[in-house]
């Protein structure tokens, strides 16, 4: 059984700062390697239960940031893992060829309550809906992934996410390994714990795959843009399917997610199809 994980840092059991990227100095390169070596040790323990669980072919998105971010020489090598920028989209090999997505390190939606980290994609957004349904980027995995006809069965993160999450895709397993009490605190457990809850958790996915329908949605889809500061020009034409509501708010119609998404994106590849490609060690 194929198995596509999607990783993000800011979930991660002991973060509650944003990563800079942008300080090369000593303090800020160490304390950086020490954030890849959590995500690793998360993503590790999540393999580990899910070859337990029967999944065999398992793909690691390495998602946060710069795309880099797993420390590769504490790696599992069990998995497979996408990583780098300039995709040709967000979630290449998540399509119907797998059984079921999941996420590491993943956190709540922009607007949170208490919840640590949260955002949708940058923090310029306020708010992402597709015909109503409130989601963050998580969300919006089990989106992409039901459009394709795969249950969204695990997702271990910050406890608001862990919610959210339930609430999206009933019957999921979550693994909540910190309770955000505000944007940058949170009460968290230790990495060794943390691993111990998610490689319980993710053994348990396996059982996900019969009670967890994909989230999907119907046809056209209708996606509400909202930004904190204004972003639109409420002067400017609309375009084809693109409708300004006001400086904060726009509106994308399309026949369906992957039409409103390269509207979204128009740098994604709409034709890109993934080939399936494994490394000569395996058959």
């Amino acid at each position: 059984m194929r198995m596509y994980i999607m990783t993000d840092l800011e979930g991660v059991a002991g973060v509650t700062q944003w990563e800079d990227r942008a300080d090369d100095g000593p303090w800020n390169t160490l304390r950086r390697a020490r954030l890849s070596r959590l995500l690793a040790g998360e993503v590790n323990a999540a393999i580990d239960g899910l070859i337990a669980a029967g999944f065999d072919d398992i793909i690691i998105n390495d998602g946060h940031g710069a795309g880099s971010t797993i420390d590769y020489e504490l790696a599992d090598p069990r998995a497979l893992y996408y990583h780098g920028l300039e995709r040709p989209f967000w979630l290449p090999w998540l399509d119907e060829t797998c059984d079921a997505t999941g996420a590491v390190g993943a956190h709540s939606k922009a607007g949170t309550p208490s919840g640590t980290l949260a955002h949708t994609m940058s923090e310029s957004i306020r708010r992402w809906s597709f015909n109503g349904i409130e989601v963050g980027e998580t969300g919006l995995q089990a989106l992409i992934a039901g459009y394709y006809g795969v249950p969204f069965v695990f997702a271990a993160g910050d406890v608001h996410l862990c919610r959210e999450m339930e609430a999206l895709c009933p019957g999921c397993v979550t693994v909540p390994v910190k309770f955000g009490t505000s944007k940058h605190s949170a009460l968290t457990v230790v990495p060794e714990r943390a691993r111990e809850l998610i490689r319980e958790g993710a053994a348990r996915a396996g059982e996900a795959l019969d009670r967890v329908e994909p989230l999907t949605l119907e046809s056209p889809v209708l996606f509400r843009d909202e930004r904190v500061e204004p972003t639109w020009d409420e002067e400017a034409e609309d375009e084809e399917g693109v409708r300004v509501i006001n400086a904060h708010v726009r509106e994308i119609e399309g026949d369906d997610l992957m039409d409103v998404l390269i509207k979204v994106y128009p740098q994604y590849d709409r034709n890109f199809k993934p080939e399936p490609w494994y490394p000569g060690v395996r058959e």
